[in-house]
């Protein structure tokens, strides 16, 4: 935990309910302190989510909206590569 990690429970779903309107999620500095995550998640071919494809950027390099911009799609991509073999 860091000063940044969401710990109150109505604070969390509604960082949840977000999550799956948004189809990724984007935490900064929340499970370690100088870093952004971005992730989204990994579908097999049914659809179901079953795991997670991230990306770990360090704080001092772009924004977290940066990071969002340049990484999404290449996450996204990917994810979608990989959805036939899951």
């Amino acid at each position: 935990m860091t000063p940044h990690t969401t710990t109150q429970p109505g604070a969390l779903r509604r960082i949840v309910q977000r999550v799956r309107t948004d189809d990724h999620c984007l935490c900064s500095e929340e499970h370690e302190l100088g870093v952004h995550a971005l992730a989204v998640p990994l579908r097999n071919a049914r659809g179901a989510t079953i795991a997670a494809l991230n990306a770990v950027v360090s704080a001092q390099r772009p924004s977290p909206l940066a990071a969002l911009r340049a990484l999404l799609p290449l996450l996204q991509e990917a994810a979608a590569e990989l959805r036939p073999l899951l």
